[in-house]
């Protein structure tokens, strides 16, 4: 669902973009998100009107101020762009910045990215932001998982999810599927809260640029 204008990350709260900017290069209206991997930059994410790039990379967008211990709350996201996108509707999370971090794994989300992470920031409670689609709900499975220093197999097949778990088949309908129905399916208990835009949209970047 795209709108015929998108318009933009300059048409975000001055809010967002003043507790963002550190970790952001603009360059003509153009948002560049550095992913580090060792410090090293491994890879950019643009983001400008009518254009959202986003690669597959080891590296992370990671923001957070003051020292890792103090982070009670750690957003994971596919795009730095979707972050940006639901701190416009949750502008609250930013109030104490010492209290969040946020961190933007690139398409593909790997269990290294997210064991870094989760080492980082050991105190921190995990909320994701991927797609509502079954690919960002099947994601949100696989940190549960990696959180819990498992994984699965997830295959689909005429509208089901098949999944291979602990030499263990199971299925959910894709149109159900989600984190709390696979747990409760395969027995696991990860604590990890999940945030979906509201209505049809794929994407809080997909809500922003049609609503704004």
């Amino acid at each position: 669902m795209f709108p015929l204008t998108d318009p933009g990350p300059l048409r975000l709260n001055p809010i967002v973009k003043d507790f963002f900017w550190k970790w952001i290069r603009i360059q003509d209206e153009v948002f560049q998100f550095p992913y580090r991997d060792h410090r090293e930059e491994s890879a950019r994410e643009y983001w400008s009107p009518g254009m959202h790039l986003v690669s597959v990379t080891s590296g992370i967008w990671l923001v957070n101020e003051g020292f890792p211990a103090q982070v009670r709350h750690l957003y994971l996201s596919n795009s730095a762009a979707d972050i940006l996108c639901f701190c416009q509707l949750r502008p609250e999370w930013l109030r104490i910045p010492g209290n969040v971090a946020f961190a933007a794994l690139g398409l593909l989300a790997s269990a290294s990215q997210v064991s870094f992470l989760t080492e980082s920031f050991a105190n921190a409670k995990m909320h994701t932001l991927f797609d509502a689609g079954l690919t960002g709900r099947v994601t949100d499975c696989k940190v549960a998982l990696w959180l819990a220093g498992k994984d699965a197999a997830f295959k689909v097949e005429d509208d089901v999810v098949l999944i291979s778990y602990r030499r263990h088949k199971f299925s959910i309908p894709a149109a159900v599927f989600s984190l709390h129905r696979f747990e409760k399916t395969v027995a696991l208990r990860s604590n990890i809260r999940t945030h979906k835009p509201k209505g049809d949209f794929g994407s809080y970047h997909e809500f922003f640029v049609n609503t704004h």
